[in-house]
């Protein structure tokens, strides 16, 4: 007689799992509509179980609640009901209905042992304010959730600068309510500059904070879609798993690989974007005799402002205001060059060379170049070259400053190699003669 074991050997595996833990098939009929407002829509997907979560939608396309793109084949095999609330508009809770809907939510689910509450960014929001009026709320577990809407917290250029001015009454000053810190775990990118500050804000009131190292806002999406592991199931595994510790500790050991376990949000993000602003130079008390003169260049390129006019184009080093990104672009060329012609001969005492610095990789290629001079434009003399790979800043960082005692009209910057050339700005200073 020939004995199956691989049947008690599946029921011995399900026996030995938690119960949110079991999958199930499923629901054809997925969920129905049982709230509609002005505000919210709220559906039930009833899946006949003693677990509820209620997930509230996020403000963007990838939002939690149903379409559910990235959690549609996710939050299936997980034994619980769910209720999904969509927000109809961007006003981060702060109307007349909202807390009538997270009222109706509370009685709504009542009849559940266990009730659990996620969301991501505006959805994180919603899920840990919902605690404020459901008591028997088990876990919260929030995406980048935002700490407030007010105004002061629009001004960061994320998810919330179309926010900036346009909520003229407030419903809640944050979304931290006390009653959620002993429940919630929540998971911030470590190099998004706005997540940590909202981060930083929900720490200061004592809530589980475990920051990922990553730029993603849309953290969930991330954890299924970005790494050879789906992070997203096992996350959802461990929140639904009632045998283990909800907290911070519990999840930045699961997340090991990807977690960020120093994080110094603002020093990290602001370095990789661009560098610290930690050098303040002395303009030297002499004239800027740069601006009168007219500047042209080896060639223009795609990347360059003025794609037809080479005069125009390089200009633009002398005449635009300081800023991160480059003023002129010549093309990849071998010693490609930005040169300048003054009004009239000078004696120039300083050049300062302000390098673009939005993006480390393009800054560095001005490493190796010359500076030549010349009294007609024809004939040139070198007087100055670097050789070493030291980087140049420009807005942010050190700009090269070098003193010089010469007498010229023309004075040339030269790439050595094969490469762009592209600055943010030329300062000249110095006497006419």
């Amino acid at each position: 007689m020939i004995v199956d074991h691989s049947t008690d050997s599946a029921r011995s595996r399900l026996s030995n799992m938690s119960s949110l833990e079991r999958p199930l098939k499923r629901d054809p009929c997925m969920s129905e509509i049982i709230h509609d407002d002005d505000n919210y829509e709220i559906s039930y997907w009833n899946r006949k179980t003693n677990n509820v979560t209620v997930v509230f939608s996020s403000a963007g396309a990838l939002a939690l609640a149903q379409p559910v793109e990235e959690f549609r084949n996710t939050i299936s095999k997980f034994n619980t009901s769910y209720v999904f609330v969509r927000s109809k508009h961007l006003d981060w809770y702060n109307n007349p209905n909202a807390v009538r809907m997270f009222r109706f939510l509370d009685a709504f689910c009542r009849r559940y042992q266990y009730i659990y509450s996620m969301g991501e960014s505006l959805g994180g929001s919603g899920a840990l304010l919902f605690s404020k009026y459901c008591s028997k709320i088990t876990r919260i577990l929030a995406f980048s959730p935002q700490y407030s809407a007010l105004p002061s917290f629009c001004k960061w250029y994320g998810p919330l600068s179309p926010l900036d001015g346009a909520i003229g009454t407030f419903a809640f000053s944050d979304y931290a309510p006390e009653s959620a810190a002993s429940k919630a775990v929540l998971i911030y990118p470590s190099c998004s500059y706005e997540d940590n500050l909202h981060a930083k804000f929900f720490k200061s009131e004592n809530f589980e904070v475990v920051v990922l190292n990553t730029t993603h806002h849309d953290i969930a999406r991330h954890l299924k879609k970005d790494y050879d592991i789906n992070y997203l199931n096992i996350v959802l595994n461990t929140f639904y798993n009632m045998k283990v510790d909800f907290s911070e500790k519990l999840f930045s050991n699961l997340l090991c690989n990807i977690v960020e376990p120093n994080p110094k949000a603002f020093v990290k993000w602001i370095g990789n974007q661009t560098f610290r602003y930690d050098i303040f130079i002395d303009l030297p008390d002499l004239p800027l005799i740069s601006e009168e003169g007219r500047a042209t260049q080896s060639s223009v390129c795609e990347y360059s402002f003025e794609r037809i006019n080479t005069e125009a184009e390089a200009q633009r080093a002398i005449s635009e205001p300081l800023r991160m990104i480059p003023a002129f672009h010549t093309g990849f060329e071998k010693n490609p060059w930005w040169s300048l012609e003054l009004r009239q001969l000078s004696h120039v005492r300083q050049i300062i060379i302000f390098n673009r610095c939005d993006n480390e990789e393009y800054a560095r290629r001005l490493s190796r170049f010359s500076l030549l001079k010349s009294d007609d434009g024809l004939y040139w003399e070198e007087f100055y070259q670097k050789t070493s790979t030291e980087y140049i800043g420009g807005e942010f960082g050190e700009p090269l400053q070098i003193e010089t005692d010469l007498v010229t009209r023309h004075i040339r910057i030269v790439l050595d190699g094969t490469s762009f050339l592209h600055l943010s700005k030329v300062n000249v200073y110095g006497t006419y003669l």
